[in-house]
């Protein structure tokens, strides 16, 4: 069973409109973002009628495959997706039916969405079948009578959760069925497709069906309706109340029903002008001041707490709600951006309290959206609530400390304490990729990457080759316990620390893939990392890439703003939607995680192994790349999470650290004949801020003509300012930028009062830099005794004047 694949059965071709579709999108990219790897299916007999031509002989399972694959295409998913046609020869379309068949046997979940989807034998046979019911009452009406194909239905899943959030609770008169006990649930939203919606015009606006008749249903000897019409009936006098607009977007609507809708001063227009249109109706959603709407009397009479995925939308798009009551404040905050009524009196009331502060609900609808609807939310506690939450969603990524990468207890505690993950079935097929990673102690980033990898790569077939460098710290253990349970894990052990390019030449010639990926230890990988780099290969006249990641040196370093596992992987799915297939061509790539065809490896050759424990490997590569005549790429739609100074970051403390840098930058100069220099910064909108920000502060704080030292790690942007003179620290000869931190505080303070002595008047600590702070303790000790703190701005920098507080 793989631990990440959810399957969504659902029924977009049946009623292809836009509602229905972004019920359905929200669910598949909601999962994404939470982590999951999700898969869209269709599997009924119902023939495409909405989608077939008038007249035309074919059975329309062309055009449902043709839509599906349309909607699918324009929300990232083309590749996940198949329609198995049961109304006619059963054909699949998308996924083969080898392929649906595995998926049904490895996904984690298989979500019927809507109870739309009459489970075949291999759904109820995973064990894993879960109803999420859209439009409750009927089903349940159906167990209290106990009707045989109501129950069988049902029997065949495993949990089952409805949107009737009043279900069992005070005052609900749905009969209550302890047999398939409920479990409360409402629409997810992907917030950010419904935000950004500008000004509004001033229509209250709803969009629906006004006369349904078909499925009214009797209960204790009462009729309870499902056609809106008769709720709407009650509040027909509603326009002439009012001061807004009141618009209905209305389908199934007869003349004589719009005549007299329209004389009671209500603006009607056909709902399917736009309705099958994703993009046109979400416009149309944004561009409304607020939604004014009715629910099923089914719903409001049995006090259900139904809330609707349309108003949910609303919102979400900042658009304060007002609609009728069904108990769903029972679950939901009203009385501020979103309204409950029953009369005629209380819908007049709640316009009116929205036009008379319209900013201030517009901001509660919003914040009721982040707090009620947002997808992550939702969808974590149905997940939870299975017992399917990844603990990983909730760890801290920030470290606490550098030199060496520190990270926080809890996240320490959580990774170590947690199980093996599950073992998966995969073909027995030889692998297209090989993942190397190369161990030595860390056991917990050893596990965050590993881990991540075992859970993320599903596509293509892959296997993780695992050099270990002679760790004594339990990895060792771990590594062969992993290796019992995941026939994709290949450990190679080492006795001794045998260098990082060595032991990564050494996975190299094990490994089996035509596609070599090679990934540090202090990573964290995301859902569809191995496939997207794996498409940026099929270009023969690339030899080498790499992904962009949170920190690192050179063009793959982005802005990012996550902090927990749970943002990461939501960065991660954004950045592959937003940038798909993009790619920079580079000359310089940081090998934190680096890709390449294994006939570049046979042409340029392997790591020179000359560099020992590592730096300057990468680098070298790189040139030999090119010197090939191959293209080097940065690609833009694969984030990689990587922590940094994971393993090299220990040397830091016994002066080890900067003899290698400078051992190796020395063979590296000897070797290509020209100086090895630092890798030119990519500047992003937050980064040049940054800079803007630090040189407001020294200009308002330094003296003209003063010599000041900043903690740059070489960026020569730092160091320029207006009539003072910026000065890299640490440094060597000429002032060129050291390339490494001090070892210890002590080596901090004896260079800091070398440069003081040279003229040095004041230091700054840009905010990247703080972390000096904790770790060099001494230093932080000698700046606060021996130096006056000048100015203090903790998103830009700290400034130290070095000639005391005078």
């Amino acid at each position: 069973m793989n631990g990440r694949k959810v399957v969504v059965l659902g029924m977009m071709s049946k009623v292809p409109v836009a509602g229905v579709v972004w019920q359905t999108i929200h669910y598949l990219v909601g999962l994404q973002r939470l982590g999951y790897d999700p898969y869209y299916v269709e599997a009924h007999a119902r023939a495409p009628g909405m989608l077939m031509q008038e007249g035309a002989a074919d059975d329309g399972s062309a055009r449902a495959a043709a839509f599906i694959g349309r909607v699918m295409k324009r929300f990232g998913f083309d590749r996940s997706w198949a329609f198995h046609a049961l109304h006619a020869d059963g054909a699949f379309f998308g996924l083969s039916e080898s392929a649906v068949r595995r998926l049904y046997r490895d996904a984690a979940l298989i979500i019927n969405l809507h109870g739309a989807t009459l489970p075949l034998p291999e759904h109820a046979a995973s064990g894993r079948l879960v109803l999420v019911e859209t439009d409750p009452v009927q089903l349940q009406v159906e167990i209290h009578r106990e009707q045989p194909e109501a129950l069988r239905f049902l029997e065949q899943h495993c949990a089952w959760f409805t949107f009737a959030e009043n279900y069992g609770g005070e005052g609900c008169r749905l009969p209550f069925a302890e047999r398939f006990p409920f479990r409360p649930t409402r629409q997810p939203v992907v917030l950010d497709f419904w935000s950004d919606a500008g000004a509004p015009r001033r229509a209250f606006t709803t969009i629906g069906n006004w006369r349904q008749d078909a499925r009214d249903i009797e209960l204790d000897g009462e009729i309870y309706f499902w056609s809106k019409h008769h709720e709407f009936e009650k509040v027909l006098a509603l326009p002439g109340c009012v001061n807004q607009t009141l618009e209905l977007a209305l389908s199934r609507c007869d003349p004589e029903d719009l005549r007299r809708i329209e004389a009671h001063g209500w603006s009607v227009r056909d709902a399917l002008e736009f309705s099958t249109d994703a993009d046109r109706y979400r416009d149309y959603i944004q561009r409304s001041a607020g939604e004014f709407t009715v629910a099923k009397d089914q719903n409001v009479r049995l006090r259900t707490g139904w809330f609707s995925d349309r108003s949910a939308t609303y919102l979400a798009a900042g658009r304060p709600v007002v609609t009728q009551d069904t108990a769903f404040g029972a679950a939901l905050p009203t009385g501020e951006g979103l309204f409950a009524f029953t009369t005629l009196d209380e819908a007049r009331v709640a316009l009116e309290e929205i036009d008379r502060d319209y900013a201030r609900h517009a901001r509660a609808a919003s914040e009721i959206s982040r707090e009620y609807f947002g997808a992550e939310r939702v969808l974590g506690s149905l997940l939870e609530d299975l017992g399917l939450e990844d603990r990983r969603r909730n760890l801290v990524l920030v470290p606490v400390s550098r030199w060496p990468t520190t990270l926080p207890e809890t996240t320490t505690r959580a990774v170590l304490a947690g199980p093996l993950p599950r073992a998966q079935a995969h073909d027995a097929v030889a692998p297209e990729a090989s993942v190397v990673v190369v161990t030595f102690d860390n056991l917990v980033f050893n596990r965050l990457c590993i881990e991540s990898v075992l859970e993320y790569a599903d596509s293509p077939s892959f296997e993780l080759v695992v050099v270990d460098n002679g760790s004594t710290d339990g990895t060792v253990d771990y590594l062969r316990a992993l290796a019992a349970e995941h026939d994709t894990v290949r450990p190679v052990f080492n006795d001794a620390n045998a260098g990082f390019a060595r032991a990564l030449n050494q996975g190299i010639d094990v490994a089996r893939g035509r596609i070599l990926v090679l990934l540090n230890n202090d990573t964290v990988v995301a859902p569809g990392w191995l496939a997207g780099l794996t498409r940026h290969l099929e270009d023969p006249g690339v030899g080498l890439i790499g992904p962009v990641t949170n920190r690192t040196e050179g063009d793959a370093k982005i802005d990012t703003d996550y902090t927990t596992g749970a943002e990461f992987l939501a960065a991660a799915a954004d950045r592959a939607r937003d940038w798909a297939g993009k790619q920079v061509e580079v000359s310089r790539l940081v090998m934190f995680c680096a890709a390449l065809r294994r006939d570049v490896v046979e042409r340029v050759g392997p790591l020179d192994e000359q560099f020992g424990l590592g730096m300057f490997e990468d680098d070298d590569y790189v040139l030999r790349v090119r010197d090939a005549g191959y293209r080097v790429a940065c690609v833009q739609d694969v984030l990689v999470h990587h922590f940094g100074q994971a393993t090299l970051g220990k040397l830091a403390a016994t002066g080890e650290y900067g003899e290698l840098f400078h051992a190796n930058r020395r063979r590296f100069t000897e070797k290509w004949g020209f100086e090895w220099q630092p890798h030119p910064a990519r500047r992003s909108n937050g980064q040049l801020a940054l800079v803007e920000r630090i040189r407001n502060v020294v200009h308002e704080t330094v003296p003209l003509g003063a010599a000041v030292l900043v903690a740059s790690r070489g960026d020569e942007e730092l160091i320029d300012f207006d009539g003072r003179t910026g000065l890299h620290f640490p440094q060597v000869e000429n002032g060129v930028y050291a390339g490494h931190h001090p070892a210890d505080g002590d080596e901090a303070i004896a260079h800091l009062e070398q440069l003081r002595a040279s003229g040095a008047e004041f230091l700054v600590l840009p905010q990247p830099a703080l972390w000096w702070l904790d770790h060099y303790g001494s230093f932080r000790d000698h700046l606060e005794q021996q130096c006056a703190l000048v100015a203090r701005d903790e998103k830009a920098c700290l400034v130290f004047a070095l000639r005391g507080a005078g």
